[in-house]
């Protein structure tokens, strides 16, 4: 997934699903990207994926060959059945392995940003520990996968006896492999592709009810955008011509003195915005805006931070001409 992530975001947000999975892909973790409204490295995480998948089709193929080679010889039909029992379980225990192991991923996304713009102390370190602990789902999952090639490994050697020793080293050592990339690649890649598919079809049938005036709403069509108007503080006066080059059609900046200014959005603010906006401030002041741009995105995802709650979304209705 590349910025921008969607045509028209002053007028079209994708539903609160897809804004939840969003939290699910592969964040950049500078300091001054918050990591919830982007996706990197989407090409690499693909890549590595379909490796681990064809290694997968490499350990079905060798375990039925096996088990044919050995059927064949035999007569034994059992053989057959106690593969194809052992292919299912380790199909299984990859997807549940990697289903459970990213499934803590959004409320760690979301306590990285928490932490950065929460006043309480003693919640910001209970922050802190939930961003180094390895949660139970990630541990169960971990132990599927690693499960799940120990039946692989277990079938290459049970049913390929007769095969060379470096080719079943080999590919024992590529079913360990699977685990890797399981765990810091398919995880990654996996909810990125259905939120890509996701945001696509949304968009699209936003495109053609605005574009075509249909009198009714599709199922699954957004016709709300969210505007947020977000006050901050900031104890240095920032210059009016940074002000004048933040805004645009979708973000502004309105300076009401003594430190005082409002951050006003429309549609959702992605992490290359905050760094569009960061990136022409001098470093004295810049974080008083990033936590602002972090506080409006914890919003958008429903979340209430420092007593502020998230606002409603205001009606767009489709033009008539």
């Amino acid at each position: 997934m590349k910025y921008p992530y969607y045509p028209n975001p002053d007028k079209f947000i994708p539903n609160s699903a897809s804004i939840n999975a969003w939290l699910k892909t592969r964040k950049n973790n500078s300091s001054n990207k918050p990591g919830i409204f982007e996706t990197v490295d989407f090409n690499r995480d693909r890549n590595w994926s379909i490796a681990s998948i064809l290694i997968e089709l490499a350990a079905f193929y060798f375990t039925f060959q096996g088990a044919y080679s050995t059927y064949l010889k035999t007569g034994h039909l059992g053989i057959i059945i106690y593969a194809l029992i052992i292919v299912s379980l380790f199909i299984i225990f990859d997807v549940m392995g990697i289903m459970l192991h990213g499934q803590d991923k959004p409320q760690k996304t979301l306590n990285k940003s928490l932490y950065l713009v929460t006043l309480d102390q003693i919640e910001k370190g209970r922050l802190y520990n939930s961003l180094k602990e390895t949660t139970w789902r990630e541990f169960i999952g971990f132990m599927l996968l690693s499960i799940s090639a120990t039946l692989k490994i277990f079938a290459l050697w049970k049913f390929l006896q007769g095969a060379e020793i470096y080719f079943l080293i080999i590919f024992g050592f590529l079913y360990v492999l699977v685990i890797y990339i399981h765990i810091f690649h398919t995880v990654y890649w996996w909810p990125a592709r259905r939120l890509k598919k996701s945001i696509k079809n949304q968009s699209d049938i936003f495109d053609e009810y605005f574009l075509k005036n249909l009198p009714t709403n599709p199922e699954n069509t957004i016709t709300t955008i969210q505007h947020y108007s977000f006050a901050f503080t900031s104890k240095y006066q920032m210059p009016e011509n940074c002000i004048k080059t933040c805004t645009n059609d979708r973000i502004n900046i309105v300076n009401n003195g003594n430190g005082n200014y409002v951050l006003n959005t429309i549609g959702t603010l992605w992490d290359e915005n905050i760094v569009k906006l960061s990136s022409q401030w001098s470093q004295q002041y810049v974080s008083d805006l990033i936590n602002a741009c972090i506080t409006v995105q914890l919003l958008q995802n429903g979340k209430v931070v420092n007593g502020t709650a998230p606002d409603a979304p205001t009606e767009v209705t489709p033009s008539s001409n």
